[in-house]
């Protein structure tokens, strides 16, 4: 799975990257550039899943920052609270597997 995602850490900085890896606790990024620990950010995922476009939107924080050779870091990112919307988007997604 590589999904198109999103990080946004503040109102003007929002990054680009791709979700590689989704849990009931947290998502992991493929990005270009390395975040500190402890960073919150508002993640954002999109997908299609059975046909239809889901779209995953949560604050999270920064739990680890890894480089990855020449495709750049990975971000693991820890869900702070998820709204209802947020969860169904996380359960379908994990169900898309």
């Amino acid at each position: 799975m590589r999904w198109p995602a999103s990080l946004r850490l503040d109102h003007t900085t929002v990054l680009t990257g791709k979700a590689i890896q989704i849990s009931n606790s947290g998502v992991g990024l493929l990005m270009d550039r390395t975040l500190r620990e402890g960073e919150t950010a508002l993640v954002r995922v999109d997908a299609f899943v059975d046909g239809s476009p889901l779209r995953l939107q949560a604050r999270t924080s920064v739990v680890c920052c890894t480089c990855v050779g020449m495709d750049g870091f990975r971000i693991s990112l820890r869900f702070q609270e998820l709204d209802e919307d947020a969860q169904n988007a996380v359960d379908s997604l994990l169900r898309a597997r």
